[in-house]
């Protein structure tokens, strides 16, 4: 019996420190604005309502990504998915790219007046993380990707986006002839 005690005390301490541990190496990177921290290759991520504003002056689309600061798979995301060098290089070129804590109470201002990360997210119908949902250029919603994505399928669906091709064909056939696969 005290052995199952410290089996599940054990258990709960390795969480509580991993936990800690990845919330520790998040410290910093909360989005004021256009940010591009530890290097010039990596994304250059703004606030919802800038991002905005800048897509409309480029001519780009928008990737928003609705994170929350305790999702794992968020994490994996920007240390996986974000930093790869064909994700950062297209995503730079192409896009607007957006950060969104979905649970953030920090006021966001929009020409229809302000919200907040929480009410931003459930606006989008987000009801896990990641979630990234593609915007045109005029802030018209394309279509999401919920869910971790890793770069080598991710950067297919960056593709499909960027280079307008969801205008004129489905994913499925689009990443066939891309892959050559199913």
């Amino acid at each position: 019996m005290i052995f199952r005690k410290l089996g599940i005390l054990a258990i709960i301490v390795l969480g509580l420190f991993s936990a800690f541990s990845l919330g520790a190496q998040e410290t910093g990177k909360k989005n004021q604005g256009a940010q591009n921290v530890a290097g010039k290759d990596d994304i250059t991520w703004y606030k919802y309502d800038e991002g905005l504003k800048l897509a409309a002056k480029a001519g780009k689309p928008v990737l928003v990504d609705f994170y929350t600061n305790w999702c794992g798979w968020c994490k994996k995301m920007d240390k996986t998915t974000y930093v790869d060098p064909a994700v950062t290089s297209y995503m730079n070129s192409k896009f607007i790219a957006v950060k969104v804590n979905a649970e953030s109470r920090d006021a966001i201002n929009l020409p229809s007046g302000p919200v907040d990360g929480r009410r931003l997210a459930r606006s989008f119908g987000v009801t896990g993380y990641p979630s990234i949902w593609f915007l045109e250029s005029d802030g018209k919603k394309i279509n999401n990707l919920p869910g971790f994505a890793p770069p080598e399928r991710f950067i297919h669906v960056l593709r499909y986006i960027g280079d307008g091709i969801y205008k004129s064909q489905t994913f499925k056939d689009y990443y066939i002839k891309a892959t050559g696969s199913n």
